[in-house]
């Protein structure tokens, strides 16, 4: 488990140095300050078609071969982005980075095979800790590199160290990762059908926890592409200060996944952490416009980043919960598409409203329909179906 920690953390530092820059990176090729947030979106539309394609091959042809794919996908599509120098080519790198993305469904059904129903929760936190990680430092990273200046070369030396942080971590998965699904386990998939796109959406429970992940996920996505925006128009941050409030966020995230989210589980049950976490989702949303100062906005983002940091490891755990072990990676593959598609909808709605308003109003919006979530997930803990399979108890 240390070993697949290590390789996200590592990939995730990639993306996240990239976060901080990414406004200025655009503009920098000529995209129109307004589209920003609809290149952002191109990032998930990626994912959304890459994550269930690498989570159902996982389940026939193991996990490892599947990181191996897509984390030298990540490195190409960064040394995409370090030669990008118009909005087409910004873009192809963009869709490329998603699609290699979609590897996060393929680690996490790693985690729930080397793990029993007891541990799981414990593991899918300690593992959601490696994107927190990820996000202190791979936006700092990112940051430092680049400086203030928001048109120099330091934004391309960005692209390029989110490309080495991806192959050290390739690099690592080869020499060090074991495959997690026995062979045995992998002919039995592969003997079995294919899973339909949207067969998951079809069961009580599961259902209606997808539906919740893809409400919750457009509005945290509407955060997460605008606050960047805001606070350099609102509050006059440059790259580098954005990547240590993000690396705050981060923080935070990894307090509650390590340290919270599996005594948390254990006294009150995965469905009544998500409403609360969707809560303080909502409340540090709506907090976020009002911030006069950073000290205000540092615990507007704690409060968003707690409620954030409880949701992506107890989403995945029902989710887990709710599959049978054959068929796991395509659940948790149709569980992080469904992620991605909020992630699509989220930027391309918060475009849609900071075009009618101003860039503080996204915040409103996405905070009003996290709160949707709430009646999914009540209806998901009244309606699940334990998994159809004699060997789901494993």
């Amino acid at each position: 488990m240390f070993t697949l920690f290590i390789i996200v953390f590592l990939d995730l530092i990639g993306f996240g140095m990239i976060i901080p820059v990414f406004p200025f990176y655009a503009e920098r090729t000529g995209v129109d300050p307004a589209s920003v947030i609809f290149f952002l979106g191109l990032y998930s539309l990626g994912q959304l078609v890459g994550s269930p394609i690498w989570g159902t091959m996982s389940d026939r042809i193991g996990r490892r071969p599947v990181l191996l794919i897509t984390l030298l996908g990540n490195a190409a599509a960064s040394v995409m982005l370090a030669f990008a120098d118009s909005g087409v080519t910004l873009a192809i790198s963009r869709v490329a980075a998603g699609l290699a993305a979609g590897n996060v469904a393929t680690a996490y059904a790693y985690a729930t095979d080397i793990t029993t129903d007891a541990t799981r929760p414990k593991a899918l936190g300690l593992l959601g800790s490696a994107f927190g990680l990820g996000f202190i430092a791979g936006p700092a990273l990112g940051g430092l590199l680049a400086g203030n200046d928001a048109g120099g070369d330091g934004l391309v030396r960005v692209a390029w160290g989110a490309a080495v942080m991806s192959l050290i971590a390739l690099v690592l998965t080869y020499f060090r990762l074991p495959e997690s699904l026995s062979d045995e386990m992998r002919a039995t998939t592969r003997s079995k059908p294919r899973p339909k796109l949207g067969t998951y959406f079809k069961r009580d429970g599961m259902r209606q926890v997808l539906l919740t992940t893809v409400v919750v996920i457009a509005a945290v996505a509407m955060l997460q592409s605008t606050l960047a925006l805001w606070a350099a128009e609102t509050m006059n941050m440059g790259p580098r200060t954005l990547g240590l409030v993000y690396m705050f966020v981060g923080i935070v995230s990894v307090v509650v996944q390590v340290w919270l989210t599996a005594p948390l589980t254990k006294r009150f049950g995965a469905y009544v952490l998500a409403q609360a976490g969707i809560v303080l989702v909502a409340v540090g949303m709506l907090a976020i416009p009002v911030s006069g100062t950073m000290s205000v906005l540092l615990v507007a983002l704690g409060v968003f980043g707690l409620g954030s940091a409880i949701l992506n490891p107890t989403f995945g755990n029902l989710i887990a919960g709710l599959a049978g072990p054959h068929e796991r990676g395509a659940a948790l593959g149709e569980y992080q598409s469904a992620a991605s598609f909020g992630r699509v909808v989220g930027p391309f709605t918060a475009s849609g409203v900071v075009s009618l308003t101003n860039l503080s109003w996204p915040f409103v919006v996405g905070a009003v329909v996290s709160l949707g979530g709430i009646a999914l997930i009540r209806s998901a803990g009244r309606r699940a179906e334990p998994p159809n399979d004699p060997e789901s108890k494993g």
